[in-house]
């Protein structure tokens, strides 16, 4: 045989044996049990672990999780809510807004409690002196407490309009200013508009348009709702401005 045809023959056979040496060993690898490679004298050689593994899912937490601080001023703050005491309970609620803790969900409930007590006890019940009393008592101490501010604004509004409707103008306006001059909110704006709407009908009745001018002047500018807007920008026309 020629000796180049032999050694083509022999680099053939190597290949081959190449070949099937690979595909036995895939063989074994895959029929292999999870977590190690199966050998050929049966023993199983542990393949380290790639995965990673989960992490544990936390429990929420049973108990609370204010500080040791914060569970002392709460249970000084719930004491007063159970006793109904208001002036001690502004006192304590004003720490508690000091601290900037009033959005923790255990003492936004505390004022929460106190709040629907309140409006229930004596505002919806037509209380407007209690209504207004303890409101106040509460936001003269913590003007920021929202809740006991909007009681207080719905009860000045309450007052106003019930003056309104009896025809007297100054003490809706004053009213009207007090809610205005805690922040700027509809109830105090309308109720002041109406006021000034009905001072204005009342001066172009009476023939004295400099004062209605004056008077339009001065509530022109409030924000005020789309009928009142209405109104004014008639009785403007009215007046030829």
């Amino acid at each position: 045989m020629n000796p180049n045809t032999q050694k083509y023959i022999s680099f053939i056979v190597i290949i081959l044996a190449i070949i099937v040496g690979v595909f036995l060993f895939k063989g074994k690898s895959v029929n292999a049990p999870a977590g190690g490679v199966e050998m050929s004298d049966n023993t199983i050689v542990k393949t380290p672990d790639t995965a990673v593994p989960e992490k544990p899912v936390k429990d929420s937490p049973s108990q609370s999780t204010l500080t040791a601080l914060q569970k002392d001023l709460l249970v000084k703050l719930q004491k007063t809510v159970d006793a109904r005491d208001y002036e001690a309970f502004a006192v304590v609620l004003e720490q508690v807004y000091k601290n900037q803790w009033g959005e923790k969900e255990e003492f936004k409930k505390a004022e929460s409690d106190f709040y629907v007590y309140t409006t229930d006890k004596y505002w919806v019940k037509g209380d407007l002196a209690n209504a207004l009393k303890f409101s106040t008592i509460v936001y003269n101490k913590v003007p920021e407490a929202w809740r006991f501010r909007y009681l207080r604004i719905v009860t000045l509004e309450k007052y106003g309009r019930n003056a309104f409707d009896v025809g007297d103008l100054k003490t809706a306006e004053d009213y009207a200013n007090q809610i205005l001059q805690m922040m700027f909110r509809p109830e105090g704006a309308n109720l002041i508009a109406d006021v000034y709407i009905s001072k204005i009908k009342t001066n172009i009745k009476d023939g004295n348009i400099n004062l209605a001018k004056q008077n339009l002047g001065f509530i022109w500018d409030y924000e005020v709702s789309a009928d009142r807007r209405t109104i004014l920008e008639d009785l403007k026309k009215q007046l030829g401005l």
